[in-house]
């Protein structure tokens, strides 16, 4: 046992020491998070685009004056269709708003009058929002004109668990998670690394000290560095800069949180067990890494993947822990109903963990 809490000290203290690793974890957790969060806004803001008007009346007219900031940036009047396909391709303008001639007569009328949106698909997402936002913006302004003071059919939209449908507190978490699961990956591999590169290995072997208990050391270590940083970064970042709510237990989130701990230090042996450097770490993680956040939900809904993948996310224990995780912040679920979750992550950490330190310390 003293030797076990002596490792187990010593690979806390080489962390603190390795001043270029502990301010790249500092940064990860902090800054990373932080401009994630600002910076990736899923909403529309300041969409350029352009209006070919073919009828140039008042009405027409007032409708463009409806696609206002800060979510539309107006940039002005286009003609011909060459000129529409150059500003596309230059990706000078997100859509064009296409206005046929007689358009008020017609609609006077009551005439059937088309108005055409077009978008730049090679911006699929910004694209997507384009045209959304402005259908809903011609029909309300459609809606007005012919007299209804009310809309026929309302629809009313209610977020629950984020009022304010804020993405910075989304993007803000699943950044925090992200970099919590590569650097319980990257961080108890290069301990292994450095020992290797330093021909401590071979003393190890030798040494009364039990091998598996060595590598056991490496993970709880980094483990435990990992769960302090996270903390931090959740009232600090999270909670204080960001503003993001935290409706459930900090203790159930980082007892859920060591559990898939051990399911990913344990990958992180298996990579250390065929990696003979740091490059190969990095390259190995990453080829280990990307399929675990395409298939976690973390990018896209996992409903909408085709059936095989959603049965193959089943074996990704960061599905379960994003699930638990989103669960317990903002909706401030316990144990009590995450237990599923708890239960899949202790049974694939289990064999990821027992099977990591059993492989690395038969490979050595």
């Amino acid at each position: 046992m003293r030797g076990f809490l002596f490792f187990l000290y010593k690979e806390v203290v080489q962390f603190l020491r390795n001043w270029g690793l502990l301010i790249f974890v500092t940064y990860a957790f902090t800054l990373d998070v932080y401009i994630a969060a600002v910076s990736m806004d899923v909403s529309l803001k300041n969409a350029s685009f352009y209006v070919q008007d073919y009828d140039n009346s008042p009405l027409s007219r007032e409708l463009v004056s409806k696609f206002r900031e800060p979510f539309f940036s107006f940039k002005g009047y286009v003609l011909g269709e060459d000129e529409i396909d150059e500003l596309l391709l230059e990706d000078r303008a997100i859509g064009v708003i296409r206005i046929p001639p007689k358009f008020e007569e017609r609609f006077m009328e009551g005439k059937k009058v088309r108005i055409g949106i077009l978008v730049n698909g090679s911006e699929a997402s910004a694209s997507n929002l384009f045209s959304g936002y402005s259908s809903r913006i011609i029909s309300d302004f459609l809606i007005k004109e012919l007299g209804f003071e009310e809309k026929p059919l309302e629809v009313r939209r209610r977020f629950l668990f984020n009022q304010n449908a804020d993405s910075t507190y989304f993007m803000g978490v699943s950044e925090l998670l992200t970099v919590l699961t590569l650097l319980l990956v990257i961080l108890p591999a290069s301990a292994v690394i450095r020992e290797k590169e330093m021909g401590n290995i071979e003393m190890v072997l030798i040494s009364p000290f039990p091998t598996r208990l060595f590598f056991l050391t490496k993970s709880l270590a980094m483990t435990l560095v990992i769960l302090i940083f996270t903390f931090l970064s959740l009232t600090v970042v999270i909670k204080g800069i960001l503003g993001a709510p935290f409706r459930g237990s900090y203790a159930t989130f980082l007892l859920i949180t060591s559990v898939y701990a051990f399911a990913t230090t344990g990958l992180g042996m298996f990579i250390a067990s065929f990696a003979r450097n740091m490059l190969q770490v990095i390259q190995l993680t990453m080829m280990t890494l990307m399929p675990m956040l395409y298939l976690s939900g973390t990018w896209s809904p996992i409903e909408s993947m085709p059936k095989f993948f959603q049965y193959l996310s089943l074996l990704m224990p960061l599905r379960f822990y994003i699930e638990s995780a989103f669960g317990i912040i903002f909706k401030g679920l316990g144990l009590s109903e995450l237990y599923p979750n708890v239960i899949a992550l202790l049974l694939i950490g289990g064999l990821l963990f027992v099977g990591g330190n059993f492989f690395i310390s038969r490979r050595l």
